[in-house]
Order: C-alpha cells, then structure tokens, then sequence
C-alpha cells in the first residue's frame, strides 16, 4: 500500500517517496514537516522558512530520492494518497545551453532572498549564475525571494566533466545574466558562500558591485 516508515537522524537523511503521484511537500509530510529543515533532489531544493516551502522542489514524484535535513530525531510515514490532493510538477526552467552544468552527486544550494542591481529587483529572465573561480558551476533563473541556485561539487565518477566544479572550503561567487542588455554583472553577497556537501542551504542577498 506504499507505506514505509522513515526514521530520520538529525541531520542528512536519503529518502524515497513511495507513491506514484506526486504530492505536494508540506502535505505529504504532514505533521512531519515541522521537523525539516530542507529537501534536495537532482538540482532542485525547498527550505522550511517558518512554516513555508521556498525553492524550486515543492512536490514529491514518484521513483524519486531525496535529501531530507532533519532538525531533530523522528519517525514518519508520508501521507496517504487518499489524503491528498493531486500536486502539479513545475518545471524548472532550461537554461540556455552555454549556462548549463553538469548534474553531480556533490552539490550544494544557495537561497537568494534578494537580488538587485542598481536598487532595483532582476527581472524573471535574469540569470543568477554561480562560479567556482571561472568556472560555472549553477545557474538558476530569478524567480522571486528564495531563488534556490544550485552549486555542482567535483564527483569523481565524472572527473572529466566536474573537474573545475566545488570541493569543500571554496568560496562561491555569483554573476547575474541581464537579460535585457546581455550584461553579465558581478555581484557581492552579504555572507562568504562557503561550498559544503553537508546540504546547509545558507540564505544570502546580492547587490551588483
């Protein structure tokens, strides 16, 4: 019947969502939801911000893994599909080819609460592009406050691939793709964004330098 009970250790948890319709995260998890801190899947991401889901994962699919970060240690079982409604997958959006990376078993998420330049909020076919020195590693289209921008790690199973990408302790940078000049223009984040593996999901602003 798709029921699995999950025991959850504080922390990084790898989980499968047993049902074949997708739900929506907070329903699926229920009373459960409390206790997350954050998801991730395969370059996707949401973070419970007092109670709301922000990033670009905001349903459970079927087959699918996911990174769940637990605040605490629990026991749960996804609700059941009876009790839920029908959740509509959105789709990220494909980024143009040269802005496009390679999808790594080591990856990390920036939340960007804010981005602006020359005081003004980017536009949603502004690209946030994430670097590892000269090296893109992430690019995520604007899409409003909590913008979830991927960050790619070196994975050794793709070594030819992700060889430029993260190692933990590099510091990430960030560029925005203007899409009404072609500009590509610095930006200055409020915190170091340190790459780690450990799915900490910092949030930041940016300003245009």
């Amino acid at each position: 019947d798709g029921q699995v009970v999950y025991n959850m250790g504080a922390g990084n948890n790898l989980i499968s969502y047993p049902f074949a319709t997708a739900a929506n995260v907070a329903d699926a998890l229920g009373n459960a939801a409390g206790d997350v801190y954050a998801l991730a899947g395969e370059g996707q991401a949401a973070l419970n911000i007092s109670g709301n889901w922000v990033g670009s994962l905001q349903a459970f699919e079927g087959g699918n893994g996911y990174w769940l970060v637990a605040t605490n240690d629990f026991s749960f079982s996804f609700s059941g599909l009876g009790s839920l409604t029908r959740a509509e997958v959105a789709e990220v959006r494909t980024l143009p080819l040269e802005y496009s990376v390679t999808q790594s078993e080591q990856q990390a998420f920036f939340f960007v609460n804010s981005a602006k330049i020359l005081g003004e909020d980017l536009s949603d076919n502004d690209i946030i592009l994430a670097y590892n020195n000269d090296a893109i590693v992430g690019a995520r289209y604007w899409s409003g406050e909590y913008t979830d921008v991927p960050a790619m790690g070196f994975d050794s199973f793709s070594a030819d691939r992700t060889a430029d990408y993260c190692t933990p302790g590099d510091v990430v940078t960030f560029k925005v793709l203007v899409a009404s000049t072609g500009q590509l223009v610095e930006m200055d984040a409020d915190i170091e964004a340190i790459w780690t593996s450990d799915l900490s999901m910092p949030v930041l602003n940016l300003t245009d330098t």
